[in-house]
């Protein structure tokens, strides 16, 4: 494929809020873990680049922008030695505390979320809309700048929703 698509992140988001252990499996296996989310095997380095930084900037509460996540996704690719697996332990191992293997906040033995940190990624994913190409959480909550007030607040939000 020529590039992540809108229809391939809406995807991806829908399987992984409903099955948070895909995205510690994307960690240590991105190409696999998406080419199985999408039923398609020829997962290229451009799209499984693109879908790995798109979900870590929707996983810390910021907006994505498909048609220019490109550019976005090759800077950071080339600071990971042009490979998609360091870029998703990089981006996304970071954000979980470990990949699969080491138990971070989403692996296979632990199926549900039992922080606030990962009850905030799982809330900024499954928030995810789409509107005019871009990709935003409905109540975001920016862990970048650290964890406040506006973060407990957001999080409060999302636990006390009707």
């Amino acid at each position: 494929m020529a590039g992540m698509t809108d229809a391939i992140l809406q995807q991806v988001l829908s399987s992984v809020t409903q099955n948070p252990s895909l995205l510690s499996n994307m960690v240590d296996h991105p190409y696999s873990t998406i080419g199985n989310i999408t039923n398609n095997n020829n997962v290229s380095k451009e799209e499984a680049s693109q879908v790995v930084t798109a979900l870590a900037q929707l996983a810390g509460g910021q907006s994505v922008n498909t048609s220019s996540i490109g550019s976005l996704a090759s800077q950071l690719l080339g600071q990971n030695n042009n490979s998609v697996h360091s870029l998703s332990s990089s981006l996304l191992g970071s954000l979980l505390g470990g990949g699969q293997q080491s138990g971070g906040l989403f692996s296979a033995a632990q199926p549900k979320p039992q922080s606030n940190l990962a009850t905030s990624i799982l809330g900024n994913l499954a928030g995810a809309a789409l509107s005019g190409g871009i990709f935003s959480s409905k109540s975001p909550i920016d862990l970048s700048d650290g964890f406040g007030l506006d973060d407990a607040l957001g999080i409060a939000s999302l636990l006390f929703k009707k």
